[in-house]
């Protein structure tokens, strides 16, 4: 396990960065972080249609630009055309980021650009087979040991793992649901350990618990840390902490900021 990734803990996840004062994923989102001192940020990649991997959490462009069409049919070239600012407001009225030059940035270009921050980074495309040039290219930015794998699906995690066995990986959605079935089950004094570092997880489920005090010790005595995503409000984030989570992903990284300093040791 590369556990200089998690120190120290817990740990303040900015949610697509600072994405409640600046479009998310977007350097301006990134930067604005770093400069707040967050300990990882969190963001999503898709692949482009010539295999660029560029920062953004849905498969299509509508959401947060001007433009419209699947990441995946598009060319770097037409993602670079489009407004990554274009939708955000503070209020549905206004949009102080349209026209300001915000791209949706590669990967590269933000792991180059901030040599030194962590990121939490969500291969959203179920695809195996793009595993090998991505951590091609998180090897050439030297960049291995400061980012974590996460993905819904296993295969991008398994063919991740087995190129880049010293990076940090989270756990698959089957994987979290297994292991958690287990624990309602009373049976997960079965599994005996986890190729995952990290379950990143909802406080809840539906009607169901996920992130409770007893499902996050059994995880620790596993080896296995808990983030919680995306949690907004003191309150939450004051008992997730309580509770033992060892990161909280959230939209205001500012407030966890405050909330965490009160918490650490």
């Amino acid at each position: 396990m590369n556990k200089r990734f998690f120190t120290p803990e817990p740990s303040i996840f900015a949610h697509r960065g600072d994405s409640a004062n600046y479009p998310e994923n977007t350097l301006a989102a990134f930067q604005s972080a770093v400069e707040m001192g967050v300990d990882v940020i969190e963001t999503d990649v898709h692949r482009t249609k010539d295999g660029h991997f560029v920062v953004i959490h849905d498969d299509s462009v509508e959401r947060t630009t001007g433009g419209s069409g699947k990441v995946s049919k598009l060319t770097l070239a037409d993602i670079k055309k489009l407004d990554a600012g274009y939708r955000w407001s503070p209020d549905g009225k206004e949009f102080p980021f349209r026209g300001k030059g915000l791209e949706i940035p590669t990967l590269e270009e933000v792991l180059v650009e901030f040599p030194d921050q962590r990121f939490n980074i969500d291969l959203k495309d179920n695809v195996p087979a793009q595993a090998p040039a991505y951590c091609e290219m998180l090897t050439s930015c030297g960049a291995v040991e400061r980012v974590l794998t996460a993905s819904e699906y296993r295969g991008n995690l398994k063919a991740a793992r087995r190129l880049l066995p010293a990076m940090a990986t989270s756990a698959s959605m089957w994987e979290i649901i297994g292991i958690f079935f287990l624990y309602r089950s009373s049976l997960i004094h079965m599994k005996k350990g986890t190729a995952a570092d990290a379950f990143q997880v909802p406080e809840f489920y539906g009607a169901s618990r996920i992130a409770s005090g007893g499902f996050i010790r059994r995880l620790h005595e596993m080896g296995a840390r808990v983030h919680v995503w995306t949690v907004n409000r003191e309150a939450d984030m004051k008992r997730l902490l309580s509770a033992g989570a060892d990161g909280i992903m959230s939209d205001n990284p500012a407030l966890l900021k405050k909330v965490m300093a009160e918490q650490r040791p």
